[in-house]
This record gives C-alpha cells, structure tokens and sequence, in this order.
C-alpha cells in the first residue's frame, strides 16, 4: 500500500494543559487497535476518566528520562508517545517506548516515524544506549512498521494489566541512536 506524503506536522513536548486532549484520543485510539483483539471486559474498563487519571499520574510522577510527545496537524492532536526508563524486568537495561499511538485519521502518512524518532531521540539525550517497545501480539500493522524501523524481535512477556493481560513481543533497537537518525 502506498503512503500519503506526511502532512505538515508538528512534533512538541505534552503540557499538562493537554491531559484531557490525550486522554480522549488514547481511549479512541486504543479501541480502534484493540477492538479485534482485547476481550470485551477490558473495552468496558476503559473510559477517558480511567485515561486521565493515568495522564495525570505521569505528569505529577514522571518516571526518570520520561518524555511525553504531542503530534498536531492544522492544530489537531494527530498522536502521542511516551518514553522513559522502563519499569518491566524483560527490557533489562533498554529504555522503553512505553507509548506510540496514532489517530487512524493521520495513519500511513509519516506521523508514527516522528513521534518514535523524537522519542529516541529524547532518551539518547537522557543517557539511554538501547531502547524496546512491547507489541501485543497479534498487532500485525504495528509489528510491520516497527520491523520496518530495524527494530528486533528480542523476547516475549505478559503485561500483567491493568485492563488484560496481553501476549506481548519486545522489539528492540540495540543502539537507540541508530533509531533516533532515521529523519537524517
């Protein structure tokens, strides 16, 4: 499939001020990835309130070397990513992309390369060499685009929740600055 050209987009560092924006547009994004693929108590769990609460929660407590990043087009939220050390024991000492959604509105035009490229980019600037990203399994369009990227198949864990406990597979980018170059 051939893509759109990337529209003129801006890539900038998420504000407070933008927590409900996120919040709606992770839940849309999230049902419209999800909806084959998640069982349905876990769409019945997850309501922009649930969201927000989580958006606030990474503003009031960011993790060391998070990075919370905004992509807007014409002024509209496009999509998001959020990066930081990882909390999950399987990424060992990488960093993880913890986030990378676009709207399906903006999909197939670029918006995905800028917001992962910002987010390796952010953590090379706070001292991380590697960094991964878990894909639930399944998730055929993302495990395309992130193989596309160079990114390596290196493991496999459950995320233990808190709306399922996804199947999930770690894609690995061993030298971070490598991802972070590809705009070059």
């Amino acid at each position: 499939m051939k893509r759109d050209a990337v529209p003129a987009c801006t890539i900038r560092i998420a504000e407070p001020k933008d927590i409900d924006s996120l919040a709606e547009l992770h839940v849309a994004i999230w049902r419209d990835t999800y909806r084959e693929l998640a069982p349905p108590e876990a769409f019945n769990a997850l309501d922009v309130p649930r969201r927000k609460s989580f958006w606030q929660d990474k503003f009031a407590h960011p993790a060391a070397g998070q990075g919370i990043f905004i992509a807007e087009v014409e002024g509209k939220l496009a999509g998001f990513s959020l990066a930081s050390a990882s909390s999950n024991p399987e990424f060992g000492e990488m960093a993880e992309i913890k986030f990378l959604y676009v709207s399906p509105a903006f999909k197939r035009q670029g918006i995905g390369k800028l917001l992962i490229v910002k987010a390796a980019t952010h953590l090379a600037g706070e001292g991380f060499k590697s960094a991964g990203l878990g894909v639930v399994e399944g998730n055929d369009p993302a495990i395309g685009f992130y193989r596309a990227l160079g990114g390596l198949e290196s493991g496999r864990y459950t995320d233990a929740g808190p709306l399922w406990r996804s199947p999930n597979i770690i894609y690995a980018w061993p030298d971070v600055t490598v991802l972070s170059a590809l705009n070059s």
